[in-house]
Formats: C-alpha cells, sequence, structure tokens
C-alpha cells in the first residue's frame, strides 16, 4: 500500500483516535480532515472513500500486530518451534489486549467476507503459513509424530485462534465467562498452553 509521507500517517492516527474515542471512523472527508489537520482536499487525494480509510486502519493494525509476532520469535531466544509458537502465541495476546480497538478491528473483518488481495487476505493467508511452518518443523524434529496431519492441526489451530478472538470481543457480555475473573489473555493462553501439550505430548503447563 503506497504511503504518501506524513500526510498519509496524520490521518491514519486521526482515523484510529476517532475509533478510540467514539467506536466509528469519522463520517466524511471533511471531518476527518478536521482531526488530522489537513485539508479535505488532502485527506481525498490520499483516501477517496470510507472503504479506503478503512483498509488503511487495517494496514496500520495488521503491521503492528505482525511487528509484535515477529518479535515474539526473537524474544523467546530459542530455536525449538514448540516454545517459538508459544512466544508467538503470547505475544498476540499480549498485542490484543493493549490495542483493543485496532484488535477489534482485525477480529471484526476476519469475522466477515475476506476480498482477495485485501489486507485481512494477506495477513490471515501469511498467519495459515507460519502455523505451517512451524507445525512442519516440530514433525521435522520428531516433535510430531510422522502420521500427524499436519492440515487438521493448523484448521485446529486456526479454530482455536477465532475463538480466542471471540472471547476478547464477547468478554464482558457471554455468560460462561461470568464466574471467572481471570483476565481474557490468561484465559487464552492457558487454552493455547493446553492445545501444544495435547499436540505434542509435551507439559509446556508446568513450565509456562
Amino acid at each position: 500500500m503506497p504511503h504518501r509521507g506524513n500526510a498519509y500517517q496524520s490521518i491514519i492516527f486521526a482515523a484510529q483516535q476517532a475509533l478510540d474515542e467514539t467506536g466509528e471512523l469519522p463520517r466524511t472527508n471533511a471531518a476527518l480532515a478536521a482531526l488530522s489537520g489537513l485539508d479535505e482536499a488532502q485527506v481525498s487525494n490520499i483516501f477517496r472513500t470510507k472503504a479506503d480509510i478503512y483498509e488503511g486502519l487495517l494496514y496500520q493494525a495488521t503491521t503492528l500486530l505482525n511487528d509484535a509476532l515477529r518479535q515474539g520469535v526473537i524474544d523467546s531466544a530459542t530455536d525449538d518451534p514448540v516454545k517459538q509458537m508459544l512466544s508467538i502465541g503470547r505475544s498476540y495476546l499480549s498485542w490484543a489486549d493493549h490495542n483493543p480497538v485496532l484488535f477489534r478491528l482485525i477480529a471484526n473483518g476476519l469475522n466477515g467476507e475476506i476480498r482477495p488481495d485485501s489486507t485481512l487476505h494477506r495477513f490471515t493467508i501469511s498467519m495459515r503459513d507460519l502455523y505451517r511452518r512451524k507445525l512442519t518443523e516440530m514433525q521435522r524434529l520428531g516433535i510430531l509424530s510422522p502420521d500427524t496431519d499436519i492440515e487438521l492441526a493448523m484448521l485446529t489451530l486456526h479454530c482455536l485462534v477465532k475463538g480466542g478472538n471471540m472471547m476478547f470481543l464477547t468478554r464482558a457480555t457471554d455468560p460462561w465467562f461470568s464466574d471467572d475473573s481471570r483476565p481474557t489473555a490468561e484465559i487464552a493462553e492457558r487454552i493455547f498452553i493446553e492445545f501444544l501439550d495435547s499436540l505434542t505430548g509435551r507439559r509446556l503447563s508446568t513450565a509456562a
């Protein structure tokens, strides 16, 4: 996605601020221009429609989330793909917890129609490829048995992540969690660790 210097970032930050404060994107380019301190013509030259602004915000959000996931691999300081996956999962949950508005934008988008060649399409395919690389590496190293169905494991993980996303979105109104005082990220991490334990036969839960 082409950037046009400081004006592009000013508009994106203004749109994010509006989303943070009101839960909605500015309805018009004039309103967005007022928030960003730019002329309406400058805004319209970069973002012609509200859909373009939405796509720009998604690009910003997924870039920040991907940066956090990459940092998770670095912070794991290990070549063990299982521990790398655990660190990636923790980074994902931490980012979701600390960036609720942008995370909601991503999660709601992933629950809707994902257009080919859109930001969300590229993001979800990159996550699928990440799962496949790590699971295949586990199998190559003998952590997973040779007869492990990698595609099925990937789909299971995909469903697990989508369920975790919904926990962040609906926790406040979901009666299943009404008697659980633990933070959402903590619950989701425990579920993810149980998945990895079951998949690998390890007990990460005792060392996590």
